[in-house]
């Protein structure tokens, strides 16, 4: 392919990814659903880019996405909400995951001979949790919406992409070492407890050790991809000691993140200032960038060869949504909550970025047998969450609208026979 071609259309992937999130701003669709049909469209309908290339290069993206997901839902958690303020997000959180990995993984194992139960329970963690970068500025745009499940949904969001994907490696780890069901009990969950118990010690020592290098280079130039450099020594250094180095990133970000909230509890004197608003913002501007292409990638991943899996994907949908139906019922009893406030909590089910990372993963970088399909079916369930969540999102506005119309008009009404 032609130099000059190649950055036409690295440009044209840029530009739609911007419009993309331009269209979402203002009306609500995600742009997601745009890049993954950019995908398809240069992949397999016009066979610009051909996907064994992508192939190749898939794990280095995804390991790359992976770090750059949990650290930034690392750096956006705040400790003190999740934990203090809203345990109803927490609940709904965990709630929600389970509901949907379970029903998930149950139709699966049943509908695909080559799917036993743990793999089963891989699908399910990898389409198991919404998406922060659809129902955070979706949820913040809604009017006549209630401020506590407004916050419930915003920490709901935040929790569930490292949720999903750490429960994914979990499963993913068991089956790389040729286990079953069976190494969930005993040795097996010996070995996870060990290999996370290192993520999360590497990734919080490693967290502390950057605040205190934070506060003598946080006024200097670039002192920000310093930090993307450290991130990069964590993960690296995770992995050769036998952990997660996505996990590890998480908990460097929950440290750097929380930097004065972290000072109080460890009982530190010394002042700790953590990331700046420009660099938390940086963060942002690079998440943008790996978003946007590798839902791209993703549409290129894709093949037509079974029809049958877009059908299901579109199935799983349903199952999603009714299983989110159950949380959102379950985490608002004794909460006082309005009818139209819980159908809202019910249409922001998403899935997103964590879900397409995953996708491949099994099979591209980890050869697992029988996952090849994941990323169809995957593909199908993002679709079609989101447009359930966009049309579920417009209607529901529509109505909140019209009663406040009906309401403004009841006043107009009693204030002219008052006269």
């Amino acid at each position: 392919m032609d130099i000059g071609i190649l950055f036409l259309i690295i440009a044209s992937i840029i530009g739609i990814g911007f419009l993309g999130n331009y269209v979402f701003q203002k009306v609500k669709v995600p742009d997601i659903l745009f890049l993954l049909l950019l995908g398809v469209l240069l992949g397999p309908i016009l066979g610009i880019f051909e996907r064994e290339l992508f192939v190749q290069i898939t794990p280095y993206i995804s390991a790359l996405a992976l770090l750059m997901i949990l650290f930034d839902g690392g750096i956006n958690l705040k400790v003190d909400k999740v934990i203090g303020e809203v345990p109803r997000g927490t609940l709904l959180a965990v709630i929600g995951f389970i509901l949907s990995t379970a029903a998930v993984s149950i139709i699966s194992f049943v509908f695909f001979e080559e799917l036993n139960m743990i793999k089963s329970l891989l699908l399910g963690s990898i389409v198991g949790g919404v998406s922060s970068a659809i129902v955070i500025p979706v949820v913040s745009r809604l009017k006549e919406f209630g401020k506590s499940p407004r916050l419930i949904l915003d920490i709901e969001s935040v929790i569930t992409d490292p949720l999903c994907i750490i429960v994914a490696l979990v499963l993913i780890d068991i089956i790389s070492g040729g286990a079953g069901m069976g190494s969930l009990t005993g040795r097996g969950i010996t070995s996870v407890i060990s290999t996370f118990s290192v993520s999360i010690v590497t990734g919080f020592v490693a967290g502390i050790v950057w605040l205190n290098v934070l506060r003598y280079i946080r006024g200097e130039d670039f002192h920000y991809m310093m930090t993307i450099s450290f991130l990069f020594f964590i993960y690296a250094t995770t992995q050769m000691f036998g952990g997660h180095g996505a996990v590890a990133s998480f908990v460097s970000g929950i440290v750097l993140g929380n930097a004065k909230k972290m000072s109080d509890m460890l009982g530190l004197k010394k002042k700790y200032f953590g990331l700046t608003e420009k660099t938390k913002e940086f963060q942002s501007q690079i998440s943008f960038f790996v978003k946007t292409f590798f839902f791209v990638i993703l549409g290129i991943l894709i093949t037509f060869e079974n029809p049958v899996l877009f059908l299901y994907g579109g199935i799983l949908s349903i199952v999603i949504i009714l299983t989110r139906y159950i949380a959102v019922q379950l985490i608002s009893i004794k909460s006082g909550f309005k009818s139209m406030e819980k159908w809202v909590m019910v249409f922001m089910s998403p899935r997103g970025l964590a879900a397409a990372v995953l996708a491949s993963a099994p099979a591209i970088e980890y050869g697992i047998p029988g996952t090849e399909i994941f990323p169809e079916i995957v593909f199908s369930v993002i679709l079609g969450t989101s447009v359930v969540t966009t049309l579920g999102t417009l209607y529901l506005e529509n109505k909140m609208e019209g009663y406040q119309e009906d309401g403004n008009r009841k006043v107009e009404e009693v204030g002219f026979k008052g006269e």
